[in-house]
């Protein structure tokens, strides 16, 4: 399945999904609402992807609350933005089932996810001509309602390593990465510190078989000074981007650490989306109560 309708002919930008009888799915669901329960108190509070109560609000809201109080006592934070290739794509499955055992699942649980995945197998298939069956060894199922809970276990063993690295302290706490599903942020006070977090974490994704992209994963260094400090921060030998502006989850972090780009980024999308809708918000013949509905629908969500 293409991901880039623009260069669908580009092999790298394809993902593999995973057609499920809705039997095999009603299944699933029954053994993810069970397992999850085993697998949830292993997640750091880091961690806002795939939880029940949390969401992209978290992990933004948690990283714009660090910006500032770090910025009311005057330090700089240095941060770093990791984008994985493919992760999902690259879990190995005898580590992942090692995993799994290790948290006491149900017997019948654990067998019905091993069996999914050991005995998964896959055939190429270019024009006419179909290659034989071989076994997939990596990947958890794109499609598949077990694949967050599986990932966000996998992911962290890496992420787990950082626990006693130096990031920025908030109430006493200290805070060194913010993660939703494998979009991570590193956070440091300084350059030596945010390189040797992300050295632990590209060691031990390597380690697990996730990779890094030094293409995509970029640096920030936000402060109130008039000119950012420089931060050379590398992947082996690559050095890595450093920008003055990132989109993450959505929302625009500046190196100034202010809002006012995303604010007026909302406001314009507001103004677009009541321009489509503004021949039904100004229709006398529409009831005010479905009026106010489309509103809630297409403006407010935007500022929430």
């Amino acid at each position: 399945m293409s991901k880039n309708a623009k260069n669908q002919s580009w092999k790298l930008l394809h993902r593999t999904i995973s057609l499920m009888s809705h039997v095999t799915k009603i299944l699933l669901r029954i053994v993810m609402l069970k397992v999850r329960n085993k697998i949830k108190p292993q997640i750091a509070e880091e961690q806002s992807g795939f939880i029940e109560g949390k969401g992209t609000a978290n992990a933004i809201y948690n990283l714009r609350v660090l910006i500032e109080r770090a910025l009311e006592v005057k330090k700089d934070v240095y941060l770093c933005f990791i984008d994985y290739t493919k992760a999902f794509d690259r879990l190995r499955h005898d580590e992942m089932i090692m995993q799994l055992e290790q948290l006491n699942i149900d017997g019948k649980d654990f067998r019905i996810i091993k069996n999914m995945y050991w005995e998964q197998t896959a055939a190429m298939r270019v024009g006419n001509e179909t290659s034989s069956f071989q076994r997939i060894k990596r990947g958890v199922r794109q499609g598949c309602v077990l694949s967050p809970d599986l990932f966000s276990l996998y992911s962290e063993i890496i992420m787990q390593n950082l626990e006693n690295c130096p990031g920025i302290k908030v109430g006493g706490y200290n805070v060194n990465d913010i993660r939703y599903a494998d979009d991570t942020v590193l956070i440091a006070e300084n350059k030596d510190d945010l390189q040797k977090l992300l050295n632990i974490v590209e060691e031990e994704s390597r380690k697990k078989g996730l990779e890094p992209n030094s293409k995509k994963t970029e640096v920030m260094v936000i402060s109130r000074k008039q000119e950012p400090p420089k931060s050379d921060i590398f992947i082996n030998d690559a050095k890595l981007k450093q920008r003055d502006k990132f989109k993450y989850l959505g929302t625009i972090i500046t190196s100034d650490g202010r809002n006012n780009n995303e604010i007026a980024a909302r406001i314009a999308q507001a103004k677009t989306n009541f321009q489509k809708i503004r021949a039904v918000l100004t229709n006398k013949h529409i009831s005010i109560q479905t009026r106010k509905r489309v509103l809630q629908c297409y403006i407010e969500p935007i500022f929430s």
